[in-house]
């Protein structure tokens, strides 16, 4: 059964960084009376950019809410595309989204990003064109290149009164366009459900610093655009991590079924303490409804993209390309360092932390997050950090089938893993599952080996990078009753991986650059020409004003510095931006791996290897005749 009760509508806000997101969230807060004063980015003292290296940089960082009415929930998101990651994240709890763009831009670089992402995350949009004011062009030119770069189903709304606006609204769906033309009726419900189907995008020219449309933007919102109807059992979705200013870990969720209270149980865990927060203040409350938005004090294993009660599964597109060497410049000691950088990552899933040898790597998003999270480590933990050495974060999977076996028996210890790893469609990452019956081994062995195979960052033979898009089947498995313990089948499971890997064909993955470049035209040849010279693609899909915008994808490791090398050559005009969309196979495979030179079978913390016993003694079999002593035959 569905709840279709009055909610707030979770309204979010996105923009390519200057097109004047957080300046229209400052208007609309304004306008609804959250606010008696409009603040200023410039001035560092707007609603919703309340920490210190926001005030100070004067841009979006993190994603915050603030409670406009009863009916409108605004959530600012980050708009550089450093911050992609942290924006996106936002998206599974939207109601609706209003998309920014500068007039006298037009549809700039990340705009481009951002409109896929909406539409994969299935959200109703409003296009609200801002700086309108100082747009020296021909507005009905500037429609044209909207229609013609994101949807030919975006309608003016600043006249709904004006002849031809609900014709061009029966256009987009074909049952109103038999109601039209059979002279019947076309209602508010049947333009809510067209923009709830994202067969119509309403469009608003204005000015957020001016006021201008912003009250016709509200209207539009509360008129025509509804929340999603939500299931009576409880249900809810984490799209943050953060901490408050005395360190207490919040967990950001939205409520997606049925009614959270104080004291319930989540995971196994108490949600000891519900807050609603509006900019920098939050009140505690003792429930929560489906449709809102919460702050949640008590829970420790909340990660962003988890769900409760729900089998609706984030998936993250934004993916970091480099990762880097965390070095602790005031000679901290490094498990202390170690311990800060795990709980930043329980806010920013993307950093990717890792440790091999004392050397402790990170993966960003580019230069901005990198900056970002320097300051935060010193300003939250009091550690000065470097990073340093970046480099392409590289990725290995398997083509064929194997099956590794792991065995780990030294003096009164035993345990016996088999697995089957399969090669697995390109981004779908790791899965794990079991087929073992629990007549030939216990339930609660199973579950320990594949919580095993969860907690570890496998690495591949190849170069040692992190291992993707293979599933991992337990097939088989033994214990002995007297002598077994948990850490021998951690044992045993780490080497039936890394020796199903050995035997595998194995393929490095680089990550790919799907970019949008806005160039000269003059320009377009030399930018083509080095496309190809990278190893990538591209096509070209508007121009505008002796401008040419080209779409395409190219290996991180050709273009990581080529937006210097365009403005060089375009003199400042051209603009390039570019986001990993996925893992592909390597274009110079055998070079990186040459280059990197490792040595599988010299990682000892990454062994093949199997450890059996003989006489009261252990002793160690290579990873090639480990099937040939295994106690388990098949």
């Amino acid at each position: 059964m569905l709840s279709f009760q009055i909610m707030s509508l979770i309204t979010g806000i996105v923009a390519h960084v200057d097109a004047g997101k957080t300046t229209l969230s400052e208007a609309i807060l304004y306008k609804m009376g959250v606010i008696r004063k409009l603040g200023r980015v410039d001035d560092r003292n707007t609603f919703l950019d309340t920490d210190v290296i926001e005030r100070k940089r004067g841009i979006t960082v993190f994603s915050k809410e603030a409670i406009a009415t009863s009916k409108i929930t605004l959530l600012d998101t980050p708009g550089h595309v450093d911050l992609t990651a942290e924006m996106e994240r936002t998206l599974s709890v939207l109601d609706v989204a209003i998309l920014v763009l500068s007039a006298p831009d037009g549809i700039q670089a990340h705009t481009r990003t951002l409109w896929p992402m909406l539409e994969r995350a299935n959200i109703p949009t409003l296009i609200f064109v801002n700086k309108i004011d100082m747009f020296k062009g021909e507005k009905d030119q500037l429609l044209t290149s909207l229609y013609k770069g994101l949807s030919d189903n975006i309608i003016d709304f600043s006249n709904i009164e004006e002849q031809g606006f609900i014709e061009n609204i029966s256009e987009k769906d074909d049952a109103l366009t038999e109601k039209y033309l059979d002279n019947k009726e076309i209602t508010i419900d049947d333009i809510k459900r067209v923009i709830k189907e994202r067969k119509v995008f309403p469009l608003l020219f204005g000015s957020a610093l001016k006021l201008n449309e912003i009250d016709n933007l509200i209207n539009i919102l509360t008129t025509y655009f509804e929340p999603k109807p939500y299931s009576e059992s409880f249900s809810g979705i984490v799209y943050r991590v953060s901490r408050d200013k005395l360190g207490a870990r919040l967990t950001h969720l939205k409520v997606t079924g049925g009614v959270l209270h104080a004291k319930d149980m989540l995971g196994g865990e108490k949600a000891n303490e519900l807050r609603v927060s509006s900019g920098e203040k939050a009140e505690t409350v003792k429930e929560v409804k489906a449709g809102e938005l919460v702050q949640i004090v008590g829970l420790k294993d909340s990660k962003p993209g988890m769900c409760y009660g729900s089998s609706m599964q984030y998936v993250p597109t934004a993916i970091p390309a480099l990762t880097y060497q965390v070095i602790a410049s005031d000679q901290t000691d490094i498990s202390k360092l170690y311990r800060a950088l795990s709980e930043l990552q329980e806010e920013l899933p993307e950093l990717s932390l890792g440790i091999n040898r004392d050397e402790i790597r990170i993966s960003l998003m580019g230069e901005i997050q990198k900056e970002i999270i320097t300051d935060i480590i010193k300003r939250r933990y009091g550690i000065a950090i470097e990073l340093k050495d970046g480099k392409i974060k590289y990725k290995e999977t398997i083509e064929n089938s194997s099956h590794g076996i792991g065995h780990f028996e030294p003096l009164k210890h035993y345990a016996e893993v088999h697995l089957k790893l399969s090669p697995a469609p390109r981004g779908s990452g790791l899965s794990f599952k079991s087929l073992v019956p629990t007549d030939l081994l216990e339930l609660n062995w199973q579950r320990l080996i594949l919580t095993h195979l969860k907690e570890k960052e496998h690495l591949g033979i190849l170069t040692g990078s992190p291992i993707t898009d293979i599933e991992i089947t337990l097939i088989a498995g033994r214990a002995h009753l007297k002598h077994t313990e948990g850490g021998d089948f951690r044992e045993a499971t780490y080497r039936a991986v890394r020796n199903g890997l050995m035997k595998a064909r194995s393929i490095l993955l680089e990550p790919i650059y799907s970019f949008i470049a806005i160039i000269p035209e003059s320009s377009v040849g030399r930018f083509l020409s080095d496309i190809t010279m990278m190893s990538g693609n591209a096509t070209i899909k508007d121009s505008r004003d002796s401008f040419i915008t080209l779409e395409g994808k190219c290996p991180v490791s050709t273009m990581l510095n080529y937006a210097i090398t365009l403005r060089s050559y375009t003199k400042g005009e051209g603009t390039i931006t570019t986001v990993v969309s996925q893992y592909d196979r390597c274009h110079n495979e055998d070079e990186i791996i040459n280059s990197i030179s490792y040595d599988p079978l010299s990682d000892l913390e990454n062994t093949p290897s199997s450890v059996f016993c003989s006489h009261g003694a252990g002793f160690p079999v290579p990873w090639d005749r480990v099937e040939e002593f295994a106690h388990i035959k098949l």
